[in-house]
């Protein structure tokens, strides 16, 4: 347990304030901070010691992109305050989290994540040669949707410094929708409040009263939608005793060797985030799935030896593939990806558009593919990369 000379040491938060400025030393807001930034970090200094601090204002804006998020950027001040906090909140909650929970944590991430599903996906069809199924779950509105008293509730259970409970209550119950200043990324953007505001309601902060959301933007935030979710891992693994459980962020995939198992798996966690955590998931409810169709997940479409980026032509390909009962591959979809894939990507016509994109092709099926008699390393029929000239058969 620490004082509040200790935890608000000028030290202390001259060090987290050259965390905070990595990557963002040239934005308006810590330039401006940077100017007079001793004078400004014993001012925070004393407002914390005597508990006086209260967040500023903050910068709202709607990002771009097909799926329009509600954004609250943080004062570059208050910044300094969340690195402070989360930095002594992670000693507290990072040795009681699960392994397999990879957003928002050292070492983690989406790569670390698809990593880790691979050899899930290896063991539980022992490398493709067992039938497997797989439920991916979310929260509808996840960030907005968070209760405060009930996310405070959790941290006090576990957190039993007052210094640290005061500062986790000052910025969890501060109102960002009561202090902002709107910035427009573009003409077509309303402000809140008007008819040409994109944001719905049910995933704004705005009209919750204070009781419900965490603004998306800031380093609390994320750290604290873990904290919540963390009692859905706990669930999972050990009353649920779901051995192949990942989640990031909200994102949860769950695998197991029969599919009823995950249709009761789905129920209860279902009731366990309406009971303790007043959450709800997608209103459409999510059906168990093979694993041979590939899992979805972070970015990535994964199987047990391979994985695409959804993006790709070569998934198109695929999905159209897993999708059609007759497993016949879209003529343009195929050509894109520099061949033809049939029946899930495992049967290869051994055509010249085939050879001509045989690396390209190779990466869809997952496969090692033997170079063709007479084709280069490229693919390119007629040559066969030797130096003295002659052409190979084919």
């Amino acid at each position: 347990m620490m004082n509040a000379a200790q935890l608000y040491s000028f030290a202390e938060l001259h060090r987290h304030y050259r965390t905070c400025r990595r990557n963002k030393r040239n934005t308006l807001n810590a330039l401006r901070f940077e100017i007079d930034a001793e004078a400004q970090l014993l001012d925070l200094q004393q407002e914390l010691r005597a508990h006086t601090y209260r967040p500023g204002r903050s910068i709202c804006f709607v990002t771009d992109g097909p799926k329009p998020r509600e954004v609250f950027a943080a004062d570059f001040r208050d910044r300094i305050v969340h690195h402070l906090l989360v930095y002594h909140l992670e000693r507290v909650f990072e040795p009681r989290s699960i392994h397999d929970s990879y957003a928002c944590r050292v070492g983690k991430g989406t790569l670390a994540a698809s990593n880790r599903l691979m050899p899930f996906l290896r063991q539980i069809t022992a490398n493709g040669h067992r039938a497997a199924w797989a439920l991916q779950l979310d929260v509808a509105s996840f960030f907005p949707s968070i209760h405060k008293q009930t996310l405070y509730r959790i941290i006090v259970q576990h957190v039993r410094d007052p210094e640290l409970l005061w500062l986790t209550h000052t910025l969890l119950f501060h109102d960002p929708t009561l202090d902002y200043r709107f910035r427009s990324r573009g003409h077509s953007r309303g402000a809140p409040g008007t008819a040409g505001y994109p944001i719905p309601a049910r995933k704004s902060l705005f009209g919750k009263g204070n009781e419900r959301g965490l603004p998306i933007g800031n380093l609390t935030s994320q750290f604290w939608a873990n904290v919540y979710l963390d009692e859905v891992d706990q669930f999972a693994k050990r009353t649920l005793r779901c051995r192949y459980y990942l989640r990031y962020v909200d994102d949860m995939v769950l695998l197991s060797e029969r599919p009823e198992e995950l249709r009761g798996w789905r129920e209860r966690i279902a009731d366990f985030l309406h009971d303790r955590l007043q959450l709800a998931p997608r209103p459409e409810p999510a059906e168990p799935f093979p694993v041979r169709d590939g899992v979805e997940f972070v970015g990535w479409r994964t199987w047990h030896s391979h994985r695409v980026s959804p993006g790709t032509p070569s998934a198109t390909c695929i999905t159209h593939c897993t999708a059609s009962p007759e497993r016949t591959c879209d003529r343009r979809a195929a050509v894109s990806a520099g061949g033809s894939v049939c029946d899930r990507g495992r049967r290869w016509r051994r055509s010249a558009a085939c050879r001509a994109g045989a690396w390209s092709a190779s990466i869809a099926c997952g496969r090692r593919w033997r170079r063709p008699p007479g084709t280069c390393a490229t693919g390119r029929p007629g040559a066969t990369g030797r130096r003295s000239g002659r052409r190979g058969r084919g």
